[in-house]
């Protein structure tokens, strides 16, 4: 299911702490815990949808599964509990 560009980045970025990124070709958010990035995507100035596809992509670049990213958007996963994933997968300590 096709998922709004728009929706996503502004999930990360007010829900989650992502920041925006100054890119030249590409919109980019960024996540950094005591200075360290430790969560990178970009998204392309022509998209406005994206599929199941990127959505994959997006979600291994933000190291959780593209369900997981779902439900981060849908607000069943809190910034706590994506941190707690982050930690289990030894990206933060």
């Amino acid at each position: 299911m096709p998922k709004s560009k728009r929706n996503l980045q502004d999930c990360l970025l007010q829900k989650f702490g992502f920041e925006k990124v100054k890119r030249t070709k590409h919109d980019a958010v960024a996540l950094t815990i005591d200075g360290k990035q430790v969560a990178f995507t970009f998204f392309s100035r022509s998209w406005s949808d994206i599929d199941d596809r990127m959505l994959g992509n997006i979600a291994r670049q933000l190291w959780v599964t593209a369900k997981e990213l779902r439900q981060m958007c849908e607000c069943s996963i809190s910034k706590e509990q994506y941190l707690a994933l982050l930690r289990r997968g030894g990206r933060i300590s």
